[in-house]
C-alpha cells in the first residue's frame, strides 16, 4: 500500500463518522493546518528502521514481543516499555495519554485532529523528533497515513513503511484502560475492524 492511499481514508473516515458521528470532525482542517506550521522531520526519517515485523505496544500490554521495530501506542506505553528496560524506536499518539512521556521514544508520530488542537499547539513544538499525521488531505510537511485510533494507525504505519508481519500486544477491547464509556467503546470496535481488514494484507499475531 502507498503512504497516502485517498480511498483508504475515505472508507477509514466513513466508518468513523457512521460510528463516532458526535466527534469534532468539522475542526479537522484547522486541525491540520496547525500541524502544517507546527511541522516536523520528514516521515522518511522513519525509513532508517527495520519495519518487517514489528512489535507494536498499545496501553493495557502484558507481555513482551519479539520484533524488528518497537512501536509504542501513546506516552502512556512508551513509559511502561521504559521502565522495563524497553526503549521505543517509534510512538504513535494523539497526546491524550501521558503525553508528557512520548520523548522517551526515538521519534513521535503525532497525529492531529478536530478534538486534540490544544494539545496539539501546546505539546506538539516541545517533541524534537515528530511527523506530524493528519486525518485530512496533506497538508505540507504533514502525512496521512490511514486509521483513526492510534492503534490501528500504528498498524498502518507500519504497512506502510513495508511490514510483512506484525505482532500487536495489548489490543484487548474488552478491556477499556483510559475510560469505559461510550465513545471508547466505539473506537475499539472502529479499532478491530481495521485491524482485521489490514490483517489481509499484513501477517498480524495478537499477544
Amino acid at each position: 500500500m502507498r503512504m497516502f492511499d485517498p480511498l483508504e481514508w475515505e472508507y477509514v473516515m466513513a466508518l468513523a463518522r457512521g460510528t463516532l458521528p458526535w466527534l469534532s470532525y468539522r475542526r479537522d482542517a484547522e486541525a491540520a493546518d496547525i500541524a502544517s506550521a507546527i511541522c516536523g522531520h520528514s516521515i522518511g526519517l522513519l525509513a532508517a528502521y527495520d519495519w518487517s515485523r514489528p512489535a507494536i505496544y498499545m496501553p493495557p500490554f502484558k507481555a513482551l514481543a519479539e520484533g524488528t521495530v518497537v512501536v509504542a501506542v501513546e506516552g502512556y506505553t512508551a513509559r511502561r516499555l521504559a521502565s522495563m528496560g524497553v526503549r521505543p524506536h517509534v510512538v504513535v499518539t494523539d497526546l491524550d495519554f501521558e503525553p508528557e512521556h512520548v520523548s522517551l521514544g526515538d521519534v513521535a508520530v503525532v497525529h492531529s485532529h478536530g478534538d486534540n488542537i490544544d494539545a496539539v499547539m501546546r505539546i506538539a513544538p516541545t517533541i524534537p523528533r515528530r511527523v506530524m499525521t493528519v486525518q485530512t488531505w496533506p497538508r505540507p510537511c504533514t502525512y496521512n497515513v490511514a486509521g483513526f485510533t492510534d492503534g490501528d494507525r500504528a498498524l498502518y504505519l507500519a504497512l506502510y513503511m513495508g511490514a510483512e508481519r506484525a505482532v500487536v500486544s495489548g489490543f484487548y477491547p474488552w478491556l477499556p484502560l483510559k475510560r469505559n464509556d461510550e465513545t471508547k467503546r466505539r473506537k475499539l470496535m472502529v479499532a478491530g475492524h481495521l485491524m482485521a481488514r489490514l490483517g489481509r494484507h499484513v501477517e498480524l499475531s495478537l499477544v
